[in-house]
């Protein structure tokens, strides 16, 4: 046998070895290779890492939501002043100037409106406090209803009892620390908001650039446009909701004094606040408007703002909201409905009010990007692609070689003359 042969033989008998195979040394053709296999320790230990560090970043998130609240509360009403600011900026000011101008007239408004409220809401809600108080449960112990229950369950003397006792005590000054406490935690977030919309609203050009660069070049242009777009509806709906509750706030002071209405002032601004809440912000301050003048003025006047407002409600709903919101914000109805309740459960009031800023954002994004992108056509969109790629492979292409040198041509080549022999 040849060394060739030999060769041949020992190639087709040696069996390849697998990568991540262990062969034992009886291992041949037929043995199956054995699968590598991580130890259950390791597997646990990396789980239980995983589990921790997930634990731990909830707990992060947790402590710093109402940071980012704060955060995200200033930066929506940066986005709602920015419009008045660029007004200005047009007109020729400076954007430092511009910001300190409308600071300055939003200042204004606000110490002119308590100027101007300041004397007659004091007045009312100390009415309220000191004698429309006492007078309604001086009415309601004079209440038939509420006696002949007195005579049968013997509340008053169970209520008397109540405040008497000395945890209720306790419990009641408790609960004034804490709503002291939450009335100075109030006014701290209320001060941090204000700071962070100054900032907000002076640097939010460097802001929206410095955001742009991390997008590539080629695209700068189409993300500078959808920024525009989602600050304008953002802001307009800042704008829109304070419009539409001032609304309500004049109006409501008008019809409960023109019903001479107890505490007309205090209640119009109630509804008004309420208002700002999505969906049911206006029911819920309607509700509790008529319930204290039914309890402290009136049943026939409870009646009335009753009436009022449900006539008022509809004419928000059908005339005054949507001539307001559609200008600026163009969201659907059942999806501001989603986004309010969706933030509600998961950042209650706060996240009412800033989720349907958000989503009216985000809308601006799907119907820009994602809308555009489903209704493509691929072979339209392909077609165009290769279009002039083929129109570049039918062109002649360049010849790029030098072009040969002319030959020289062949010069006539004289008669020759035979000369005479001088011989």
């Amino acid at each position: 046998m040849t060394a060739d042969q030999a060769g041949t033989d020992r190639a087709r008998t040696e069996v390849p070895r697998a990568e991540g195979c262990h062969l034992g040394p009886d291992s041949g053709p037929a043995a199956k290779p054995a699968l590598t296999r991580t130890p259950p320790f390791a597997i646990g230990l990396v789980g239980g890492f995983g589990v921790l560090a997930a634990y731990y970043l909830g707990r992060t998130l947790t402590n710093v939501i109402d940071i980012i609240v704060l955060v995200t509360m200033a930066l929506v009403l940066a986005a709602g002043l920015n419009p008045f600011v660029e007004m200005l900026i047009a007109r020729g000011f400076a954007r430092r100037w511009a910001v300190a101008v409308v600071a300055l007239a939003a200042l204004a408004l606000f110490a002119g409106f308590i100027i101007v409220i300041a004397k007659p809401l004091t007045e009312q809600t100390s009415s309220l406090v000191h004698n429309g108080v006492p007078d309604g449960l001086r009415k309601l112990q004079e209440n038939s209803t509420v006696q002949r229950l007195d005579k049968k369950y013997h509340l008053i003397d169970k209520v008397q009892k109540w405040f008497a006792d000395t945890d209720t005590t306790k419990a009641l000054a408790g609960g004034a620390f804490g709503f002291g406490k939450a009335v100075i935690t109030s006014v701290f977030k209320a001060f941090t908001i204000l700071m962070l919309t100054l900032y907000f609203l002076g640097s939010l050009p460097n802001m929206v650039s410095g955001g742009l660069r991390l997008v590539p070049r080629s695209r700068r242009v189409r993300a500078a446009d959808l920024t525009e777009r989602v600050l304008n509806r953002v802001g307009g709906y800042v704008s829109g909701a304070l419009v539409v509750s001032t609304c309500i706030i004049v109006a409501s002071w008008i019809a409960m004094e023109i019903m001479s209405v107890k505490f007309a002032l205090p209640l119009a601004l109630l509804v008004g606040l309420t208002d700002l809440i999505p969906i049911v912000g206006a029911t819920v301050g309607a509700f509790a408007a008529c319930t204290v003048i039914l309890l402290l003025d009136s049943p026939f006047k409870a009646l009335a703002a009753l009436i009022f407002f449900v006539l008022y409600q509809q004419l928000e709903n059908y005339l005054v909201y949507p001539r307001v919101m559609s200008r600026t914000v163009d969201l659907p109805p059942a999806v501001a409905v989603i986004a309010a309740l969706a933030g509600y459960a998961l950042l209650g009031v706060s996240g009412a009010l800033l989720f349907i800023p958000l989503t009216a954002g985000l809308l601006v994004i799907v119907r820009q990007v994602v809308l555009p992108a489903q209704d493509r056509d691929p072979e339209a969109a392909a077609e165009a692609a290769a279009g002039p790629a083929a129109e570049a492979a039918t062109e002649p292409e360049p010849n790029l070689e030098p072009s040969p040198e002319p030959e020289p041509e062949p010069q006539p080549e004289a008669d020759t003359v035979a000369q005479p022999d001088p011989a």
